[in-house]
């Protein structure tokens, strides 16, 4: 069983390493110090603690929305709405802070759940138009995405806006409200222990109980389900309300962990980077937590490239495009059910 698992995970790393060198070299070599290049890329995130810290929070998000992603696929469910729950979750936790006259101690939890609730409404919305009319989750969660953003930048700037900050953001996030530091000299917080915490509990889910079996049933073959008389659309809309809860939680701790305001214009990439970890750890809870983490110390590494070396950001950002677009293809082309899901024949898949 143990070596089942693995295997893809360690023929995925394969790739990994291939899709660096490719790209990388060739790179380095334009440049006048390829050598150096190369060793700050792949060595630099381990040579400071700070760096170091930095790898595990931008995972923190990373986990959780590769975990809402995951348990949507393993469902069957292509819904992209967890960039959307991700974004409007951290924005109604802030609003929930700011507006509401909270004793600090129960500042974070309330507005947590708060933000969950509201936030998964990004995920819930496409899941009921799926599951009672037949609409594709794919297209009206992107399109969804798009809408929640522009409904959070209007009550930014209608409501939550700071007149004295000279942007376009919040006030600022009370004190009593932010999540405690883990790691001296880091900004690890405690929800990077929430996101481990969730990974775990999502393997449960999904290889311990009968919620989370029913879920892979209905994924892996619909038609099998409904003969088994499975409450299909039921299991599909009760698992993209768990993601969107997951995601929106996800943004509430992004918020309250790392932020001293909301201040986000556009949508962050949080989700889009969850369904590259989701697909990277082939939809297994567990092996969210490494692959969340490599693309996390590939991102580190980029930048440290980008600041100290003769290397512009946007050179930088094509490296790990070009990784990322690899690793997806690679990882998609030998997942039939992936395949079979984009392609919207969901009655084709066989486990």
């Amino acid at each position: 069983m143990i070596r089942q698992t693995l295997a893809p995970f360690v023929l995925t790393l394969a790739v990994l390493v291939v899709a660096i060198a490719v790209v990388l070299v060739p790179v380095s070599l334009s440049t006048a110090d390829p050598a150096g290049v190369i060793d700050t890329f792949l060595f630099g995130p381990f040579r400071s603690f700070r760096h170091t810290g930095n790898i595990v929070e931008m995972a923190t998000p990373a986990m959780l929305c590769g975990l809402a992603v995951a348990l949507m696929f393993r469902a069957g469910m292509f819904n992209l709405g967890v960039e959307g729950a991700f974004f409007l979750g951290g924005l109604a936790t802030v609003a929930i802070v700011i507006l509401l006259p909270l004793p600090g101690w129960i500042m974070a939890p309330v507005s947590l759940i708060g933000g969950t609730i509201i936030g998964s409404s990004a995920c819930v919305v496409p899941g009921v138009l799926r599951s009672r009319f037949e609409v594709s989750e794919l297209v009206s969660s992107l399109m969804l995405n798009f809408a929640v953003m522009f409904i959070g930048l209007y009550v930014v700037n209608s409501i939550l806006r700071d007149p004295a900050a000279g942007a376009m953001v919040s006030y600022k996030i009370p004190t009593e409200a932010r999540l405690p530091r883990l790691v001296d000299g880091t900004r690890i917080h405690l929800g990077t222990l929430f996101a481990f915490v969730a990974c775990i509990a999502g393997a449960i889910y999904l290889f311990r109980t009968k919620v989370g079996y029913e879920s892979r049933i209905v994924g892996a073959n619909p038609g099998f389900a409904a003969h088994l008389g499975l409450p299909i659309r039921s299991i599909m809309l009760r698992t993209q309300v768990i993601g969107g809860a997951i995601a929106a939680f996800a943004g509430g701790i992004e918020l309250l962990g790392l932020y001293q305001r909301f201040s986000w214009q556009a949508l962050p990439g949080n989700g889009w980077t969850g369904v590259v970890v989701a697909i990277l750890a082939r939809d297994n809870p567990l092996l969210l937590i490494p692959s969340a983490l490599f693309l996390s110390y590939l991102q580190v590494g980029g930048d440290l490239v980008a600041r100290n070396h003769d290397v512009p950001n946007e050179v930088v950002g094509v490296i790990q495009a070009l990784i990322l677009i690899l690793v997806t293809a690679a990882a998609i082309t030998r997942n039939p059910r992936l395949l079979a899901l984009i392609a919207g024949r969901r009655q084709e898949v066989r486990p």
